[in-house]
């Protein structure tokens, strides 16, 4: 069981569009309010889908840059640093766990924090004062591979580290509609099948995409929802998640965060 006075856990953060981290929508205020009476952690551990890779890397200890990975955006955007450290303990334990769980990995120190990763952990732990390593997304990963990785390395609950997911529910770009439209059925279809799916305890009713509704039309492409998997192995045997907050921006972007496994 993990420490109550660890902060160690395992969430899901969506991180929407880059914009979160300048708006104040729903989901920005409730990141904002995400830390408030809870310990703090000792570390962070994160994986984003927009940090795909041949293999799974890891950061590698030291200083990790603020990668503005996106174009057109509003300058104050490329102006926001999160100047966040990767701590050389952390990533041993890391690399530690990943070793005896059969995990492959490279060091990396070229990445450092995509959006999918500094606009959340940015709402959410301000400071930039918490070690932070990041995990990428291997190619050729599919539900069950993120859930043994996420099984993996959820020990490190243990020793407070909160080990973050970061993705999007649903994540259809190309039907994204001027914020405040009508919320479509298709979006929130799939939702609902998700999150019945996540409160079995098991990955075997949602690891079938074809079977969820309209799941193409939810996801042209799946790399944003793998990271929940991620998120569900860490939480650890039988963890069902609690869901924190859900709102949607831009009429079908779901805007939704789950709790794994968090003791607070």
């Amino acid at each position: 069981m993990t420490d109550m006075q660890s902060g160690g856990g395992a969430v899901f953060f969506a991180h929407g569009a880059p914009t979160l981290a300048l708006e104040d929508t729903a989901a920005s205020r409730f990141l904002k309010s995400f830390a408030a009476g809870r310990p703090p952690p000792k570390a962070i551990l994160i994986l984003s889908p927009h940090w795909e890779t041949d293999g799974l890397k890891l950061s590698a200890p030291g200083p990790l840059r603020t990668y503005h990975d996106f174009r057109g955006f509003p300058r104050a955007l490329y102006e926001i640093s999160y100047p966040a450290v990767a701590g050389e303990a952390q990533v041993g334990e890391v690399a530690h766990l990943l070793k005896a769980g059969g995990h492959d990995f490279e060091p990396d120190n070229s990445w450092g924090l995509d959006h999918g990763a500094w606009v959340p952990l940015s709402l959410a732990y301000p400071a930039a004062d918490i070690p932070v390593s990041a995990l990428s997304l291997p190619r050729d990963s599919i539900p069950s591979t993120l859930f043994a990785l996420g099984q993996s390395l959820a020990p490190l609950k243990d020793q407070g580290v909160l080990i973050v997911g970061s993705g999007s529910t649903t994540h259809n770009l190309g039907e994204i509609q001027p914020h405040g439209s009508a919320v479509p059925d298709w979006a929130t279809k799939f939702d609902g099948w998700l999150d019945e799916g996540l409160q079995s305890g098991s990955i075997d009713s949602i690891s079938d995409f074809d079977s969820g509704p309209d799941f193409r039309r939810n996801h042209p492409t799946e790399e944003h929802l793998l990271p929940l998997f991620f998120a569900f192995g860490a939480g650890g045997p039988d963890a069902k998640p609690d869901l924190l907050h859900r709102s949607y921006e831009y009429g079908t972007i779901s805007m939704s965060y789950f709790d794994f496994g968090s003791s607070v």
